[in-house]
């Protein structure tokens, strides 16, 4: 066995570790949705409604605040030297994560319209070369 293929064999390898590795971080991701009832609420509300767009739109806000809250909490924390005025620490970590809560749901509703125009205007482009053709 030649040095390239000793080369190509580690990189196959490695590859499928790294492969491994990030089918188990969106297992854990996953799980730890599912254990908060994010997915359930979700299709619960989507059942509820019969529209799929509705459970879209939910997950996305779910998801987008759960993810918001620590990201905004340690944002907040890594700039607390520009807080200056807040002298507890805690309440900078409390502040950091309203404000990426917000933040989060934001960004929900922007994906969310975004998906809903980007669906519109392939429905519309899908429909218009049917009646063409």
């Amino acid at each position: 066995m030649g040095i390239p293929a000793l080369i190509a064999m580690l990189v196959m390898i490695v590859l499928i570790g790294v492969g491994i590795g990030i089918g188990l971080f969106a297992c854990v991701i996953a799980a730890g949705l599912a254990m908060l009832g994010v997915v359930s609420s979700s299709v619960a509300l989507g059942f509820y409604t019969k529209r799929p767009a509705t459970a879209v739109r939910a997950l996305l806000l779910q998801c987008g605040v759960l993810a918001g809250i620590p990201a905004g909490a340690i944002t907040a924390w890594v700039g607390r030297a520009f807080l200056e005025k807040v002298d507890e620490s805690w309440m900078i970590a409390v502040y950091g994560g309203i404000g990426g809560a917000v933040a989060g749901a934001v960004l929900a509703l922007m994906l969310d319209f975004i998906f809903r125009r980007t669906h519109a205007w392939v429905e519309q482009r899908v429909k218009g070369k049917a009646v063409v053709g």
